[in-house]
């Protein structure tokens, strides 16, 4: 009984240290055109210290709904390129009706920019449920800019997310395949969009 729980504090021990990924991400080339690059990198995260926006509303605790969502190889090659961790929160969204449990799991979001990755996580079972790319769907009205949207292919469930003509990220259901390393280096002031505050102004 006590080996589940020393397996459990020594992989959570490793995510505080910080989370690395030896995953291929494409940072030059367009969606497409994949080009493995070694990502040895390591960011250090304290994961105690990423704010829980709704307490109330999970049943363990930041760490733990974190290092789970931190072996998300998508999560990880975000948080090595820039990304930064921001919240734990149950992210409410519309809900088809054959989910009964919709709205009921925590995200772990990492701010990229004006864009929020969510990692959704099963409490119960410790493992990852989804990840999607949240964007800001209410730009500044004074300052006339490029807008961003998402687009998925059904056939191979590839979401790429763009801001105006330009590709920011490309990832699947396990893997981020793209990123635009320009956008992130310039922490999302490619654009002039404001920053989404909840996810009534994201597109999800």
């Amino acid at each position: 009984m006590k080996t589940p729980l020393i397996i459990f504090l020594l992989f959570l021990s490793a995510c505080i240290v910080g989370c690395c990924t030896n995953g291929a991400v494409d940072v030059a080339g367009p969606p497409g055109d994949i080009q493995e690059t070694s990502g040895d990198r390591c960011s250090s995260i304290n994961i105690s210290e990423i704010p829980v926006a709704t307490p109330e509303l999970i049943r363990t605790n930041g760490s733990y709904i974190a290092g789970i969502a931190l072996g998300d190889e998508r999560a990880q090659a975000l948080i090595q390129h820039g990304g930064k961790p921001e919240s734990i929160a149950v992210l409410f969204h519309s809900c088809p009706r054959s989910d009964p449990y919709c709205n009921q799991n925590p995200s772990f979001v990492i701010r990229y920019g004006d864009i929020r990755f969510a990692v959704t996580v099963d409490e119960a079972t410790g493992t990852v449920l989804g990840g999607s790319a949240l964007v800001p769907n209410t730009p500044d009205p004074n300052k006339p800019s490029p807008t961003y949207y998402k687009t998925r292919n059904l056939s191979t469930g590839i979401d790429t997310v763009y801001l105006g003509d330009v590709p920011i990220m490309t990832y699947n259901g396990t893997s981020l395949l793209y990123l635009n390393e320009s956008y992130g280096n310039s922490t999302g002031t490619v654009t002039d969009t404001a920053p989404a505050e909840n996810l009534s102004d994201l597109i999800v």
